[in-house]
This record gives C-alpha cells, sequence and structure tokens, in this order.
C-alpha cells in the first residue's frame, strides 16, 4: 500500500472519532481497520493521501470504518454509560449487588446478562470447579459481575476500549480484587500470540461474545489461533442466540466451532441461559 503520511492517517482518524460514539476508541484499533479498508480501496486511499475531504470515497471510508466500530463495539454501549463513573463513586460507600447491577445495566451485553448471573455462574463453576486465576477477554464490563461469582479469584482482563480499562481497574482498586485490565486488540493478538503471554496462566478463560465479533469469514483462522494460544485450562466461550433486532437465530449452534473442537481434540459442554450459548471447553495443558 501506498505509504500515507502521518498527518493525512491522524486527520481522518480525528474525523472518524468527530462522532461522540467513536470519541473514546483507541486510535490504534481505528488506525488498523482504517488500513484494511484503504488497502481494498485505491481510490479512498488517493482521497485520504490527497487529504480530499469532500470526496465521495473519503466519505465512504470515513463511513465504512465507523459501521466496523459501531459493529465491534458501540452496539454495546446504552444511555446509562455516561453514568458509570457516578455508580462507581457509590460503590465505594455501598458495594451493593444493586449498585453493581446499575453499573452492568450501562452495557448491553452486560445488561441482558443480569437475569442470568445467579445461575450462570454456578453452572459454569459446577463444570470447571472454581477457578482462583480467571482470564476475561474481550470483556466489557463482564468483570463486575464478579460478586455473582462466589469465588475469591485473581481477575485479569483485556478490552479494546482504553477507556474501559481504566473504569475497571478503578473497579477492582475499590472492590480491593486482585488482577489488572488492559487494552488489547484480539483481532492483533490473534495473529500474534505472543500478545496474550502478558497473562499468567488461568484457571478459567471467558470469551462472551467475542468470536463472532472479531471474524465472520469462513475458515476461523483468528478465533482458532486463540482457542490453541489461550492459556488456560478452560475456555467459556459464548453466543448470542438473538439478532441484534431481537429476532431468534434459526441456527444458534455454532456448527463451525464444534467441529473446530473436534479436529482439536477439545471436550466441551453447552449451557444455554437467556439470550446467550455457552460452550465450556476443556483444554490439555501441560503445567
Amino acid at each position: 500500500m501506498k505509504k500515507i503520511d502521518p498527518r493525512a492517517m491522524r486527520k481522518t482518524i480525528s474525523k472518524i472519532k468527530e462522532k461522540k460514539e467513536f470519541s473514546k476508541i483507541n486510535d490504534k484499533f481505528i488506525k488498523e481497520e482504517l488500513k484494511k479498508y484503504l488497502q481494498e480501496n485505491k481510490k479512498a486511499l488517493h482521497a485520504v493521501i490527497e487529504e480530499r475531504t469532500r470526496s465521495e470515497e473519503y466519505k465512504k471510508a470515513v463511513k465504512a470504518v465507523r459501521a466496523v466500530l459501531r459493529r465491534v463495539y458501540s452496539l454495546f454501549l446504552t444511555k446509562e454509560t455516561k453514568e458509570r463513573e457516578d455508580f462507581l463513586e457509590h460503590l465505594k460507600h455501598a458495594p451493593t449487588k444493586l449498585t453493581h447491577k446499575k453499573i452492568l445495566q450501562t452495557h448491553k451485553s452486560t445488561k441482558e446478562r443480569i437475569p442470568t448471573y445467579p445461575v450462570i455462574y454456578d453452572k459454569i463453576f459446577a463444570i470447571t470447579g472454581k477457578p482462583k486465576v480467571i482470564l476475561d477477554l474481550g470483556c466489557g464490563l463482564n468483570p463486575v459481575s464478579y460478586p455473582w461469582m462466589g469465588i475469591t479469584a485473581r481477575y485479569y482482563a483485556a478490552e479494546l476500549n482504553e477507556e474501559d480499562c481504566k473504569f475497571l481497574n478503578k473497579y477492582f482498586e475499590i472492590m480491593r480484587i486482585k488482577g489488572k485490565a488492559v487494552q488489547m486488540n484480539l483481532k492483533q493478538a490473534a495473529k500474534n500470540p505472543e500478545m496474550l503471554k502478558v497473562f499468567p496462566t488461568a484457571d478459567v478463560c471467558f470469551l462472551f461474545k467475542v468470536l463472532d465479533e472479531i471474524e465472520r469469514k469462513k475458515g476461523r483462522k483468528l478465533s482458532e489461533s486463540l482457542i490453541r494460544n489461550i492459556n488456560a485450562d478452560w475456555l467459556v466461550i459464548s453466543f448470542a442466540t438473538k439478532k441484534v433486532t431481537g429476532k431468534p437465530m434459526k441456527h444458534p449452534y455454532r456448527r463451525w466451532l464444534e467441529q473446530m473442537l473436534a479436529r482439536l481434540g477439545h471436550e466441551y459442554e453447552i449451557i444455554k441461559e437467556g439470550n446467550e450459548i455457552l460452550y465450556v471447553v476443556r483444554k490439555s495443558l501441560n503445567r
């Protein structure tokens, strides 16, 4: 791909982030998605290089990257998102489940999981045993469901959005949970598994509604790379059973995953709760 002047790249990224819903998303992730689009669209590439911001090709590039960002992140935000800092402050004085629920309601994925949290972890840990170390990749605000786990565990999390990571680290500190949230692009981690080595070996790794978001192509090479390289005894991989519109999926079970796990020699059990299907996968590790 023809080299783009850093100033032109920064200008385009700033344009993409002009919409409030994208303003907190990490620049590196936006840059990667923009480069990917420009590699496949030469006219848009020249429009960005020449800074023809009013051209149709330039506008199409901005729109296309925003569509990707909306799919992988913004869809999970709710109108209560801006209030979560107030709820976090309230936790210092009232670390109740009610306050935790208010925080979980600020993210769509955790909001819809609230009714199932009281039973979902019981079912998972009945299979895996109670973990002492948890890894949560593409976590969103799921670590805030910690009170429903009924355990005392170290908690390590990875999330695309840097602001979410800062929020979670504040949460860990307030609740005196040993752990850390780090900013990580799981697409990059799948391509460069060395990135995953920043985390210790985990008893259980959560991949809640992650694999469908990072990859939709046939072959699922990124998904397989993560499954192979995550250093954990168990993986809990979940998927939505309803579309964004709220309509039930015709085929909620992920046959491609089941075939992959069979090929890799990993046994699994399936849990269905609420609008989610979970594959609890046993990995064989040589400690």
